[in-house]
């Protein structure tokens, strides 16, 4: 069974709804990173103030399949094609380089 790393890129609102997605899947044991200004552009300008918002970036270590379906409903019922709002895209492991990688992402050694 190939593992593959499923990574998408939300708006911080849309976090919950990007796990349940996963979660429906089968996809529960993920991790959530938060970030902000992660090159989307300026959301508001308030006062001289720049409000760039807030994002999540997700990560699940998942069989290929699987992860490429989550990845793609959730490009979809996320609206995450469209220009800064996001993006969920696969990562195959074995492609991975100058780390080693034992056992599951969420376990430790």
């Amino acid at each position: 069974m190939e593992e593959t790393f499923l990574i998408a890129i939300v708006d911080q609102d849309r976090e919950e709804q990007a796990l349940a997605i996963a979660a429906e899947e089968g996809g529960a044991d993920g991790a959530v990173i938060q970030g902000s200004g992660l090159g989307f552009p300026e959301h508001m300008i308030f006062l001289g103030v720049t409000y760039q918002g807030n994002e999540s970036v997700c990560i699940w270590q998942l069989e290929t399949g699987q992860a490429e379906r989550i990845a793609q409903r959730l490009n979809l019922e996320l609206d995450l094609l469209q220009p800064y709002n996001g993006l969920a895209f696969t990562l195959d492991v074995s492609a991975l380089q100058g780390m080693e990688f034992v056992g599951h992402l969420t376990t430790m050694p």
